[in-house]
Formats: structure tokens, C-alpha cells, sequence
């Protein structure tokens, strides 16, 4: 009776851990103080930020900072065996985020004051090459 009751305890906690919501970290790199949106809703706060989330759906992130190119990041949910066993695979109920945390990448937007050119080496042409000889020709009085 008692074994019955600790297995009863344990599968119903295995489903409930994947069910309903969970805190979930979202960081950018190699800056912070991005604000994030996730599947088109805004998140309270900058990165590094910590917020709610459901684990039935699919999060669609995205991070954006001026200077920066905007990030995005897809997080997928997964099927959870046990509760395959209860429902179908695609259902909703079945599915869990197994993620904790994520880090988006960014890149910064190369602006003209931050721009370094690339120095190219002098071009000293070789003692035998051919010079380009002036024209011998005017140009017609329509091209002037």
C-alpha cells in the first residue's frame, strides 16, 4: 500500500513538473539592457531578465538594443513521455519547455564613427610596365 502511494506521488509529480509555468531566463551577449519581447508581447524589463513563461507554447524571442542588430531565438517545446501517456503527442498538454535560460547574441551596427578602414598595402607598379599613353584624339563638341 505504502509503495502504491509513493508511486502515485512521484508519476504525479513528474506530470505536474512539466505543466502550467516556470521562470525563464533571457540574456544577450555582449551586452546587457536589451529589451525582449516574446512571441510579440513585451517583457517587463532590460536583459538580463527573468520572467514567467508558459511551457505549453512555443517562445518566439526577440531582443533589440539601438546600436545593435536585433536578435532572435526560437525555443521549441518538447514531448514529455509521461505525459504522452495521457495525451497525444501533439497535444498541448503533452508538451514542455525544457530550457531554463537562453542567450541571444547580438552584433553591433558598424557606423561611420565607429568605422576603422583596412590599410592596404602601397601599390608601386613593376619598373617594366606599360604606362597608358595620353590621347592623340579631341573630343567632339557634343561630348564636351
Amino acid at each position: 500500500m505504502r509503495n502504491r502511494l509513493y508511486t502515485l506521488v512521484l508519476i504525479t509529480s513528474m506530470l505536474a513538473s512539466c505543466a502550467g509555468t516556470k521562470e525563464f531566463t533571457i540574456r544577450t551577449t555582449p551586452c546587457d539592457g536589451a529589451t525582449v519581447h516574446i512571441n510579440g508581447k513585451r517583457v517587463e524589463g532590460t536583459t538580463p531578465v527573468t520572467t514567467e513563461i508558459n511551457q505549453d507554447k512555443d517562445l518566439g524571442i526577440v531582443v533589440s538594443k539601438e546600436g545593435y542588430q536585433v536578435g532572435t531565438a526560437t525555443v521549441c517545446t518538447q514531448t514529455s513521455w509521461w505525459r504522452s501517456l495521457l495525451w497525444t503527442e501533439n497535444d498541448p498538454l503533452a508538451r514542455y519547455i525544457e530550457e531554463d535560460e537562453i542567450t541571444i547574441p547580438m552584433e553591433k551596427i558598424r557606423t561611420m564613427s565607429t568605422y576603422t578602414p583596412t590599410l592596404l598595402p602601397t601599390f608601386a607598379p613593376p619598373a617594366d610596365a606599360m604606362q597608358a599613353a595620353p590621347s592623340l584624339h579631341t573630343l567632339p563638341p557634343s561630348l564636351r
